[in-house]
Parts: structure tokens; sequence; C-alpha cells
């Protein structure tokens, strides 16, 4: 989502996301995590606890919070999506 978003400084590089999947139903929503039904990584968490669970809420360094079953292994690995770069 947030490749979506505009940003006006120009120092700031985003890499582009495309989701994939289905949209969940606002009037229905599927069980376990809200994210489920789009999420590329679903496949890595073990026993299916995203179609069962709702993550818990935890934070990351720099005080940024996030809601997903990933392990912290593989979501240390990941790239981030924004980044600025030095002028």
């Amino acid at each position: 989502m947030l490749s979506a978003v505009p940003i006006a400084d120009t120092r700031v590089v985003k890499k582009r996301i495309v989701l994939e999947g289905d949209i969940p139903s606002a009037m229905n929503p599927p069980p376990g995590c809200p994210f489920q039904t789009r999420c590329r990584w679903k496949s890595q968490v073990s026993g299916g606890r995203c179609d069962s669970e709702v993550p818990p809420m935890r934070t990351l360094d720099g005080g940024h919070q996030i809601k997903c079953h990933l392990p912290e292994a593989i979501r240390n690995g990941m790239v981030p999506v924004i980044k600025i770069t030095a002028e």
C-alpha cells in the first residue's frame, strides 16, 4: 500500500508493488488475518495461522507497529518499499 502513496520529496525512491489475489469482502471478511487473501507470504507461515488467527500487534524498531504472523527471520530479510536517497 505504501507504493501507491504519492510523495513529493524527490529523494524518495519507491518500489512499485502490485497486490494479487482477491479483495476481501467488507461485509463478510475472511477469518484470521484480514489481509490473507492478498498476501504473497502467507504460504511461509506455518500451521495455516493466517487462515484462522488475527495476528497480534508487534512493535518494531523505531516504534513501527505491524500485525503479521510472518516469522521475524523472514521479515528481517525483506527489502524496504520506500528508501530515501542522498542528495
